[in-house]
């Protein structure tokens, strides 16, 4: 009796398994994925707008690898480049592979349907002497300690932005979180900023940076009371001071209450109509623009977000305390600009550090991000196997590593280097 009644629910899992979904393997994927947020959140969206009208209701039993092929021929048609036809496919097959994982389909319909890969450019990196300019031009003591960490370490930018103290081992560092920037609307918290336990590939790395160099950077925590669990790089010691004329900061102390509004009193407006200061019907049509109508238009425009935020994730996100006579603690959103944690953003971090190479006069732009590059680069260019250069980047094996790998400085003829090594390339013997 008990064997079959195992038998019965046995079946009748099966069946349900069996009329599964696109959209439903999707959500079951989703539901489960250990994807960073930021990222799922472009997956979603992809999935929504180019997967799920096309295949969403059909059964992932009877998807097959014409169907596959059809999307994607659809996707370029609509004039999709060759990343957003790429991710197509990821997140198609993210789904399936959902199905098969549970037992129903036994193969992968995308698996053989060719994506198109992404074209590699392949640029030079900034020399050893251009990146010296760059970095004396960054505006503070702690982003020219933090832009030689990131050639030094080869380190991702989320990497090098949740570098604790307690990381600084001896002579190396210790790789074992990331910065991940889901936003307020994605996160778990409600806060901007995440700080994932894990690295990128899910494994922690020591990357030696020598003595002299670890010893910098503890000293540099000591001088700057960093603790052992605090960031090394905060944004209230990265970041330049906040210009009041060019970036004001939106700290309203004194709410619009009905007191404050009869104190404020009325105005004309240009159409000599009488209007109420410190509202948005001032503002707007009355085009007042003194700090209290600006205050009314500020406020309606956060509540907004706020609502809007609130109904995209279907319940209440977290509200702050509100800062007490007007001081902000150090670390605190309203001091650094940066909500939560007081880290820097990976795009506050890329700005500054284009300011830097446009003052530093280069001749080309290169991003923050290319950092590894060079760090690859550099140690190739020393003699470095591309099997530790691998190791300090974080890379599974050195087939990833070889893209970073490119010409320091202007690419050199092959002819001439072996001339030049070879001590030839003068006249022709006799």
């Amino acid at each position: 009796m008990i064997g079959l009644m195992e038998t019965n629910t046995r079946a009748s899992s099966q069946r349900r398994a069996s009329h599964l979904t696109v959209s439903e393997a999707w959500a079951g994927y989703a539901a489960n994925a250990t994807v960073d947020p930021k990222t799922m959140a472009g997956y979603e969206g992809i999935f929504v707008r180019h997967v799920d009208p096309v295949l969403g209701s059909m059964l992932v039993a009877e998807i097959t690898r014409g169907d596959v092929a059809a999307l994607l021929e659809r996707l370029r048609a609509q004039g999709a480049g060759d990343s957003l036809v790429r991710l197509a496919r990821i997140v198609l097959s993210a789904a399936c592979r959902y199905a098969m994982d549970h037992g129903v389909i036994d193969a992968l319909p995308t698996a053989a349907v060719p994506a198109p890969h992404s074209r590699t450019v392949v640029g030079r990196v900034i020399t050893p002497e251009e990146f010296v300019r760059v970095r004396d031009a960054l505006p503070t003591p702690g982003a020219r300690l933090l832009a030689d960490l990131f050639v030094r370490a080869g380190l991702r930018i989320g990497e090098a932005l949740a570098l604790t103290a307690s990381d600084i081992d001896r002579d190396a560092v210790l790789v074992r979180r990331t910065l991940s920037e889901p936003g307020r609307r994605f996160s778990a918290d409600g806060e901007r900023f995440a700080l994932r336990p894990s690295t990128k590939n899910g494994h922690e790395r020591r990357v030696v940076v020598g003595q002299h160099f670890a010893d910098r950077l503890r000293l540099w925590c000591k001088e700057s009371g960093i603790g052992p669990d605090d960031v090394v790089f905060p944004a209230r010691l990265v970041l330049p001071p906040v210009s009041g004329r060019t970036f004001p900061q939106k700290i309203h102390l004194e709410p619009l209450t009905p007191a404050r509004l009869a104190e404020l009193g009325t105005f004309t407006g240009p159409n000599g109509i009488e209007y109420q200061h410190g509202t948005m019907n001032g503002y707007v049509t009355g085009k007042c623009r003194e700090a209290c109508c600006r205050q009314a238009i500020s406020e309606y425009s956060a509540r907004k977000k706020r609502e809007r935020r609130q109904r995209q994730r279907g319940d209440v996100a977290p509200r702050r305390e509100r800062v007490q006579a007007g001081e902000a603690p150090v670390d605190s959103a309203a001091s650094t600009g940066v909500t939560g944690l007081g880290v820097v953003s990976h795009q506050g971090w890329s700005r500054l550090w284009q300011a830097a190479v446009r003052s530093a006069g280069l001749d080309f732009s290169p991003q923050a991000r290319q950092t590894r590059h060079a760090y690859a680069s550099w140690l190739n260019l020393g003699g470095v196997s591309a099997e530790r250069i691998a190791e300090g980047l974080g890379h599974q094996d050195d087939r990833s590593t070889r893209v970073y790998m490119r010409p320091v400085g202007p690419e050199a003829e092959a002819v001439a280097v072996m001339d030049t090594l070879l001590g030839e390339g003068g006249a022709p013997p006799a």
